[in-house]
């Protein structure tokens, strides 16, 4: 059995995360994820600012279940539709919060 890891195209989007959006990442002061369907750039965003110990907020479509992990690292997570206005208004609050509050986004 080959290593799944070892695919050339799988290796260059690894270089180009490592030299290109990590640095962007940990210069961030915090990461806004949209909740969808678990894809491998939610998953290296997420994963990676879980370790550069960088505050989450998450906009989480109504009726969709948050993970009870997200749930535990996430700084602030709301619920809603990103085209509705009032959910629009807590998220700026949220950004607005953590970003004033938490400590990691002054890092």
């Amino acid at each position: 059995m080959s290593d799944p890891f070892d695919d050339p195209k799988l290796k260059a989007y690894f270089r180009h995360a490592k030299e290109e959006l990590f640095p962007k990442m940990k210069e961030s002061a915090m990461s806004l994820t949209i909740l969808g369907e678990p894809d491998p750039k939610l998953c290296l965003e997420l994963g990676a600012m879980i370790l550069f110990d960088k505050p989450i907020v998450v906009l989480v479509p109504r009726g969709r279940r948050v993970p009870a992990n997200l749930k535990r690292v996430a700084a602030a997570i709301i619920e809603g539709d990103p085209k509705d206005p009032e959910t629009m208004k807590r998220l700026q609050e949220a950004i607005h919060r953590v970003t004033e509050n938490d400590a990691r986004s002054r890092q």
